[in-house]
């Protein structure tokens, strides 16, 4: 073969370029490529977001940056908590059970004084979470650092609600920084009781480092100021806050019994690990995290596109995790690229219009689904469950049985509701 004349090489290469230019299209970009790294947020950045939290006990610490980092399920466990304020102990953990939202944020309902806040403070928790997620290493020394300026200040101390601990620390995060010879631990004095602290985090450290990036100060209605720190009342959690902290890893662990005990469950791993299908459509703002998760938040999930939570889920909504299961319990999954347990979202489905309360659809063979929200070759097992008053926008959540096989977007057969058998309204 002839070679290709230099000359000409180098203009076809700058014809394409200038193509690219005109079209807006960058040399660069290809299908999968990685996206450009993120920048990382400053210390200053990251102390002003956990300064809020940073002198919450640890178990409390952890489980709130553990559920920061589900958004929208933490909104709807506020609801949801402001809407049973009387539903507490036992009865409380019997009824997360129903709730399809992460075991972090089910926690959470036993502590509502704090989902208040983080459901108030919307911008603030989805920031916290995405921090926690690309920087733990960041988030760890900074509640660190605040919590030696509040006991050089002088509001640090062991109370009847708390107990403070000095432990020598893990080697600096980075080479240069200084040493730090010992880290705090704060655990409640009773386990099974939390204080909530309630504080100016602008005042409790003393003079505040960064006056460019001033944190918010949150205190529960009714409140009435006793001081630069304070307690709010007393509130049993028993084994609902499960969140421990492993400074030396510098990342949130598992109390596997308390976990077990509330979630009713059998988790082996004290590992804590994000689940992507409970953030629901609600992207992160770190380009990394989003290559990393958006993708398998976007599928089938435990929302719907507006956010709402579909009811009827049985303990966690979709299992993804068989440590997450409940005990004794086994999964079955079709052949396929996804395996979806119970809850599919199939968008706007066309064909079946209102079919009002319908308990049973039968043995539906084919389903038009119109835009529905799922992936190509996307395995839908047996006993899928649909909702009642399915319309419009379908969440399927009840008593729907579809054979094995692979759905792909656009091959949906015609007929949704042929061969259906319905019960209320036809």
């Amino acid at each position: 073969m002839a070679a290709i004349p230099t000359s000409r090489l180098r203009a076809a290469l700058a014809s394409f370029a200038l193509f690219a230019l005109v079209c807006d299209v960058p040399l660069s970009a290809q299908e999968g490529a990685a996206p450009p790294p993120a920048p990382a947020l400053s210390a200053e950045q990251v102390a002003e977001l956990v300064a809020p939290i940073a002198l919450y006990p640890d178990a409390l610490l952890g489980q709130v940056l553990t559920a920061s980092t589900y958004p929208l399920e933490v909104v709807m466990a506020a609801r949801w908590s402001n809407s049973n304020p009387s539903v507490k102990g036992r009865a409380l953990e019997g009824a997360m059970q129903q709730q399809p939202w992460d075991p972090s944020v089910k926690a959470l309902a036993a502590v509502p004084q704090v989902l208040a806040m983080m459901s108030d403070k919307l911008e603030w928790t989805q920031a916290l979470g995405d921090a926690y997620l690309a920087q733990p290493d960041a988030i760890a020394a900074a509640v660190q650092r605040l919590r030696a300026r509040a006991d050089a200040a002088g509001n640090l101390k062991p109370s009847n609600e708390q107990q403070i601990r000095r432990v020598a620390a893990p080697p600096p995060l980075n080479v240069g920084e200084p040493y730090e010879p010992e880290y705090y631990i704060i655990e409640p004095v009773d386990p099974d009781v939390i204080y909530v602290p309630i504080y100016d985090p602008y005042l409790v450290y003393g003079v505040w480092p960064y006056p460019a990036y001033r944190p918010f100060y949150w205190y529960p209605p009714g409140y009435v100021t006793l001081g630069v720190f304070a307690f709010g009342a007393p509130i049993v959690v028993g084994a609902a806050l499960w969140a421990t902290y492993d400074w030396r890893a510098r990342r949130v662990a598992i109390d596997v019994n308390r976990f077990n005990t509330f979630n009713h469950t059998a988790l082996a791993s004290q590992t804590w690990q994000h689940n992507p299908l409970h953030r629901g459509n609600l992207p992160y703002r770190n380009p990394v995290l989003q290559q990393q998760f958006g993708k398998t938040g976007t599928g089938v999930q435990g929302l719907s596109k507006t956010g709402i939570a579909s009811p009827g889920l049985p303990k966690g909504g979709i299992v993804t995790n068989p440590q997450l299961l409940p005990k004794g319990t086994t999964t079955k999954t079709g052949r396929g690229n996804t395996n979806v347990n119970r809850n599919i979202n199939l968008g706007n489905t066309k064909s079946l219009g209102t079919i009002g309360n319908t308990k049973s659809l039968g043995n539906t063979k084919n389903l038009n689904a119109v835009n529905p929200n799922l992936n190509k070759n996307v395995t839908v097992n047996r006993n899928v469950n649909v909702n009642r008053n399915v319309g419009g926008n379908v969440n399927v959540n009840r008593n729907v049985t579809l054979p094995k096989g692979n759905f792909g977007v656009q091959g949906a057969a015609k007929g949704a509701a042929k061969g259906t058998k319905q019960k209320g309204q036809q």
